[in-house]
């Protein structure tokens, strides 16, 4: 697989089951890494708030993922507070029987491509359909809960338990993170670490099978000026256990992928290290203008972000990305983004095996590829909040949309929407 992240399924607390935030292509092993990533990005919550999210992920071959996010963050006093998340991923498995031109060698291996990246789009994998590709519908479950605690401005510490469960993969994942400032407030230090714990129960498996994965991030963020930050960070994943997913066969010794619709002596199970480590570095600016361009910069912000990645498996990958922010008027708010991606494959991928070979994949994740993943997104603030709820104390704070453009060199396209709300309790 790749070293990177998708599109972000919400600006509150993501925790993703593939790679996010510092990465650009995903793989369904780093939940840990999202998370610590997330919290090191996330600002003090300094309010009681609601969100829900929809979006719906379309990718070529007319592949459909609906996704549902619903956060809620508490704050218990002013040291504490407390957040809960849940996601519903809805992969559409009506589209995957016939069409797409999945009855043909080549329509099958352009599905297998479409959703293998389903999880870069929306964090949700697939279960194997009846003919060996990994193309069925599945649905998704996940719940984050958290705690975060001030200890007298000392050290702030955060909590979470992330729970991922779907037809033939579940997630377990415990995280802490620590963070300290210093100079007034002018440096601040992060340090976190979480452990997947998950089972994977792929179609082709003789029983499930574990994997558990270490994650470590330490980082350092800086404020140069008061419009200027600038932020650098280090990670190291370390999974151990089985690494596949159990969904997919490759063809050995001359077989075309289009007869492999069950196991056989020319069609057999992936096979993969039994443990991979990875490490990643980022390094990061933003920077707030006040006024410049004839306007153009006007109460606007720049961020960019700069990301390398290796691992053991020898896939190496760049990330960049920048993002532009802007009022538009009092009310009305606007983000761009850009984010370019490219990786090497890894050292066991070819494009034929023998039965002899002793590592074999079939997964378009661990090719060399580029991705470019582009978009905007509007949020209107409510000057004055209007009240939706009486008895609750709900009050309408903000309405949201978004629209993105992902492109992958592996023949992989697909647009996402999102509409949402925030409510202020």
């Amino acid at each position: 697989m790749s070293a990177g992240g998708a599109v972000a399924a919400t600006d509150v607390l993501t925790l993703k089951k593939g790679v996010a935030f510092l990465s650009a292509s995903l793989t369904p092993v780093f939940t840990g890494m999202v998370l610590l990533f997330t919290i090191f990005s996330m600002p003090a919550a300094a309010e009681n708030y609601a969100t829900d999210q929809f979006y719906i992920h379309s990718f070529d071959n007319n592949v459909t993922v609906y996704t549902n996010v619903f956060s809620l963050n508490k704050d218990l006093n002013l040291e504490t507070s407390v957040n809960f998340k849940y996601t519903v991923d809805l992969i559409n498995p009506s589209l995957f029987e016939g069409g797409g031109g999945g009855g043909t060698e080549a329509g099958r291996l352009a599905i297998d491509k479409v959703v293998a990246k389903v999880a870069a789009i929306s964090s949700a994998s697939t279960a194997a359909s009846g003919s060996g590709s990994s193309s069925g519908g599945d649905t998704r479950n996940e719940l984050t809960a958290g705690i975060s605690h001030n200890f007298g401005n000392l050290i702030t510490v955060d909590a979470y338990y992330d729970y991922s469960s779907e037809s033939d993969y579940t997630s377990q994942t415990p995280a802490i993170t620590f963070k300290k400032e210093l100079f007034e407030k002018n440096t601040t230090l992060t340090a976190g670490y979480s452990r997947n714990m998950d089972r994977v129960d792929g179609q082709f498996m003789g029983g499930a099978q574990d994997r558990n994965t270490n994650n470590f991030y330490a980082g350092i963020t800086q404020l140069f000026s008061p419009v200027t930050i600038g932020q650098i960070g280090y990670s190291r994943n370390q999974s151990t256990g089985f690494q596949s997913e159990g969904v997919r066969l490759v063809p050995v010794d001359g077989a075309l992928a289009s007869s492999c619709t069950a196991e056989s002596v020319t069609c057999v199970d992936e096979v993969f290290p039994d443990s991979r480590t990875r490490y990643a570095y980022l390094a990061g600016v933003s920077h707030y203008f006040i006024e410049g361009l004839n306007g153009l910069l006007d109460r606007s912000s720049i961020k960019l972000n700069l990301r390398y990645y290796h691992d053991d498996w020898d896939i190496t990958s760049y990330t960049g990305e920048v993002e532009y922010n802007k009022y538009l008027s009092e009310e009305l708010f606007f983000r761009f983004s850009y984010r370019y991606y490219t990786q090497s494959k890894a050292f066991f991928i070819k494009d034929a095996y023998l039965s002899s070979d002793l590592y074999k994949s079939s997964s378009p994740q661990l090719f060399k590829l580029d991705s470019n993943l582009a978009g905007f997104k509007l949020t209107y603030l409510f000057k004055d909040s209007p009240a939706i709820d009486d008895f609750f104390g709900l009050q309408l704070h903000s309405l949201e949309g978004k629209y993105e453009y992902y492109t992958e060199s592996i023949g992989v396209t697909a647009h996402s929407v999102m509409a949402g709300v925030k409510f202020l309790f």
